[in-house]
């Protein structure tokens, strides 16, 4: 695997872990606070931290044209706004660990048909077949947490903005590559994206009731930190690293390690014991990631 390549695998297996334990820590907030209102606090907090990086590179010249500007829009719209407003929906309804699954499951298959259908990337048989050895576990992580509660009309509609989800990232993470194979500064566009998502939700947000922010404990304070400086700050600028060091089916293979991540953070915060199977499929995600991350081009 070349040099580059592998900083870029590092790179999406921390987002992967980080992202995953996002959904243990938006569980905890959402009990208080409505999905938009709990994503407009994130990214506020997040813009606040990447105001000086914008400023750093204006200073150095490095300005987005205005097309480049429209772009970062539409991938601030697609990935922060739209994205997490889905997200947390799909997390108040079904479940931290269930979002897990349903949110990521689709995520590499459809980075992948938008990869080979707008930037040519090869879908060779090896892909395919880690894919497919990738979505195995995630259907059996997911089954025994979908059929043996009880299931009511909410799950359903968490069902379906998750899926919305995933399509909002795959096109994302598509067009957002070829965006920093242009721009070349990672952390600019990651600056960017973020202030454009934060001011599409603003209005969003208005939506909502504001009153319930000082109902928060300490504790949703720092799951919301959490959310802001390390799934936010971090862990975007570090996907956008990987993306520009690797193409997007094979950074994206390796957020089938967010269910993992979540599963074991539901056990550590709220004592759920992950069945027999959530192990097996844990391992097949695992092997269809390692199988997808050493094909060649």
């Amino acid at each position: 695997m070349p040099k580059n390549d592998s900083y870029g695998t590092v790179a999406a297996v921390s987002v992967a872990i980080i992202w995953g334990l996002s959904f243990v820590a938006a569980r905890m907030v959402l009990t208080t606070l409505s999905p938009v209102i709990l994503a407009t606090i994130r990214f506020i907090i997040a813009s606040i931290i990447y105001t000086p990086v914008i400023l750093w590179e204006y200073r150095r010249g490095n300005k987005p044209n205005m097309v480049d500007l429209m772009e970062l829009a539409l991938f601030g719209f697609l990935s922060i706004s739209i994205y997490f407003w889905l997200q947390y929906t799909g997390v108040q309804y079904a479940g931290a660990g269930v979002s897990a699954v349903l949110a990521v499951g689709l995520m590499p298959v459809l980075t992948g048909i938008a990869g080979a259908i707008l930037l040519k990337e090869k879908f060779n048989l090896r892909k395919v077949l880690g894919i497919s050895l990738g979505l195995s576990g995630v259907a059996l992580i997911a089954l025994p947490k979908l059929f043996v509660n009880n299931v009511d009309w909410r799950f359903f509609i968490g069902v379906a903005c998750l899926l919305g989800n995933a399509v909002c990232w795959s096109i994302y993470s598509t067009l957002s590559r070829r965006l920093m194979k242009r721009i070349g500064h990672p952390l600019m566009v990651t600056a960017y994206t973020t202030m454009w998502g934060m001011a599409f939700l603003l209005p969003l947000s208005l939506t909502s009731d504001w009153g319930s922010v000082f109902m928060l404990s300490t504790q949703q304070w720092e799951s919301i930190l959490y959310l802001a400086v390390f799934c936010s700050s971090i862990g975007y600028l570090l996907w956008n690293y990987a993306l520009s060091r690797t193409e997007a089916v094979k950074a994206s293979i390796w957020l089938y390690l967010e269910p993992v991540a979540a599963f074991i953070g539901e056990f550590a915060f709220f004592g759920i014991i992950p069945l027999p199977l959530t192990l097996v499929g844990g391992a097949g995600i695992l092997v269809g990631a390692v199988i997808t991350s050493i094909s060649k081009e």
